[in-house]
């Protein structure tokens, strides 16, 4: 199908995608504030809840990753969504555990994100991608995605054929 010519001559624009004007929109003010925060962001600030924002932050961690269990547990395509929602904090709790150590505790947030909290978010990734990759398959064949079948996301299998990512089973 070819794409619709608008009147302002832009190619393939067809004035019905709002949601689209919004995002770019969103990111173009996220680059205007992003360059006035750089410039004046003082270079050192007392937090006055640092505690509760870092606890907040490892709750919401906890309560994405018992989510992302459940959904796992009874088979729900949701599951998608609590699995790159805890992937996403992990990649957040990472950048702001080594952007904001001290230079005695560098050291050990660089070790514990590789470590722990960017392999951990690469898994949660990859079975974002599985469930989704199963639930177009399956939308495609049936048009009814609500399950997900026994042995999607079977991390035993992960290092052996077409389960882990990068496998000889993957796309």
């Amino acid at each position: 199908m070819a794409p619709r010519r608008s009147t302002d001559g832009l190619r393939g624009w067809s004035g019905r995608d709002p949601l689209l004007v919004a995002l770019v929109a969103a990111a173009l003010l996220e680059v205007v504030w992003i360059v006035y925060l750089g410039l004046t962001l003082p270079p050192h600030y007392r937090a006055a809840h640092w505690a509760v924002a870092w606890v907040g932050l490892d709750t919401a961690e906890v309560i994405a990753l018992l989510l992302a269990a459940w959904a796992a547990w009874r088979r729900r395509a949701v599951l998608a969504l609590f699995t790159s929602s805890a992937g996403t904090m992990l990649l957040v709790d990472a950048w702001f555990d080594v952007t904001t150590a001290r230079r005695g505790d560098a050291l050990q947030s660089v070790v514990l994100a590789l470590g722990g909290e960017l392999p951990s978010a690469l898994i949660l990734y990859w079975v974002t991608h599985r469930v989704l990759r199963h639930l177009s398959e399956q939308s495609r064949a049936r048009r009814d995605a609500r399950a997900l079948p026994e042995g999607l996301i079977d991390l035993r299998r992960a290092g052996r054929g077409g389960s882990s990512p990068g496998g000889a089973g993957t796309p």
